[in-house]
């Protein structure tokens, strides 16, 4: 990442606290960070799932939550 750059939230997770039950979590910079968070968060999920927000419908007003692991907005 380049000095300055803004950073870029496009990886949507969804946790699946049981198959009938999925929850938008928040929007991630990479699946690697949705899945270090999962790690600590999601002992209970059945099922998770992190993809890139371009490629999923996200409903009319539907609000985004950034999270960056504890190192900046939230």
């Amino acid at each position: 990442m380049v000095k300055g750059e803004p950073l870029m939230f496009e990886y949507v997770l969804v946790v699946y606290w049981t198959m009938q039950t999925p929850e938008y979590i928040g929007n991630f910079k990479s699946c690697a960070d949705a899945t270090q968070w999962c790690q600590t968060h999601c002992e209970e999920a059945e099922y998770t799932s992190c993809l890139h927000e371009d490629y999923i419908y996200m409903p009319a007003g539907f609000v985004r939550k950034e999270i960056d692991n504890g190192k900046g907005k939230q």
